[in-house]
């Protein structure tokens, strides 16, 4: 039997299950919000935090290695799930019944949204901070997802494959034999390219298509997950068995290397937070569970605006200076962690949607009714 999710807003921000933000989207899904706010807190520590890389072991905190590498592709595989979910209206509309008109919309409210994206990464790059910005090569990915958001499962699963096992060795070639084009240059770019990072989207589109609702889609998750960590490692240990250099392209797990063992890893990694963060906001924990769902607000609120979070964490790096990347506190990353779960908390709380995601809604929504 399946416990099923879906009774009365179960894991939805705003919903009846308990408490939330008054004003709060009706019909978010809770815990990929939850997913997504670690995703963005995981980011801003690799970007500020001392794990003892640039500063030696002297207040450096070790565990922080988690934060390489395994956020941003979290994000990239949760970006990949929105996708889905848009034209579902989250899960709302059975996939049989998505029209054509409905397809056509989304297409044309995630290129909107792509556009933007790319602008903004651009803008955030001229900061010149010595953060490497996501937000354009994400935006070349919404694009290259266009046309696979009806695509069937099986060629989402070989495509992604493909682009996990071959990406980063291609992305590598075309960089070596063709010049730095402004955008389309993103496909091979030496960081988040994406023709390897199509991998992490691909993932994110099957995972929107599962029931977020559903005790059994956490198992899945959960399952495969587990099983893509088990042959990435096995596949290295084949690898050195054979005779390759474990720390070479092709069997590294170093992160942001782009070898298949790294991004495989990275998948399974994704797929676990994921059914963690849809089992902690699932309201059939009773008491406990209304304590989690209270106690991981802000953290979800972060995830529910996450653009603006993003965006504020560069321009505090921007106007603090490059030390605060090149010479890390975890003091200053502590700071900038309350900072975002207070200013995000209340924002959510008293206001709703964040101000970028406001932006995104508008203007990808109005183009939408204009040329759909």
């Amino acid at each position: 039997m399946t416990a099923d999710f879906s009774s009365p807003s179960i894991g939805r921000a705003g919903g009846d299950a308990d408490a939330g933000a008054p004003r709060a989207s009706a019909g978010r899904i809770g815990g990929l919000d939850l997913a997504r706010g670690c995703a963005v807190l995981g980011m801003v520590a690799a970007h500020v935090g001392n794990d003892g890389t640039f500063s030696g072991p002297d207040g450096a905190w070790e565990w922080l290695w988690v934060s390489h590498g395994f956020p941003s592709a979290l994000f990239a595989v949760l970006a990949g799930v929105s996708m889905s979910l848009m034209v579902t209206a989250r899960g709302r509309i059975p996939w049989a019944d998505v029209s054509r008109e409905r397809l056509r919309a989304t297409r044309i409210r995630i290129a909107v949204r792509a556009g933007i994206l790319v602008v903004l990464g651009y803008a955030l790059t001229a900061l010149d901070t010595p953060v490497v910005v996501i937000l354009a090569n994400l935006g070349v990915m919404f694009v290259l997802a266009l046309p696979l958001l009806r695509a069937p499962m099986w060629v989402l699963g070989t495509l992604g494959g493909v682009c996990i096992a071959l990406g980063g060795w291609v992305a590598r070639e075309l960089a070596l034999a063709l010049p730095e084009v402004p955008v389309v240059g993103l496909l091979w770019s030496e960081h988040y390219p994406a023709i390897a990072w199509m991998g992490y989207i691909c993932a994110g589109l099957i995972v929107g298509r599962l029931s977020m609702w559903s005790l059994r889609t956490v198992w899945i998750l959960l399952a495969t997950g587990v099983g893509a960590l088990i042959v990435a490692y096995r596949l290295q240990a084949l690898g050195v068995w054979e005779g390759l250099d474990p720390s070479g392209p092709w069997l590294t797990t170093e992160h942001h290397s782009y070898s298949p063992i790294e991004m495989l890893g990275n998948v399974g990694v994704a797929f676990g937070v994921i059914a963690a963060c849809l089992v902690l906001v699932y309201p059939g924990h009773g008491v406990l569970g209304k304590v989690a769902r209270t106690v991981l607000w802000p953290v979800t609120a972060v995830g529910a605006m996450a653009l603006s979070a993003y965006v504020a964490h560069l321009l505090v790096i921007a106007l603090v200076g490059s030390e605060m990347v090149w010479a890390p506190s975890n003091t200053a990353l502590v700071a900038l962690w309350l900072g975002l779960l207070v200013g995000c908390g209340l924002w959510r709380w008293f206001l709703g949607a964040g101000p970028l995601e406001r932006v995104l809604t508008r203007l990808s929504s109005d183009a939408a009714e204009r040329w759909a």
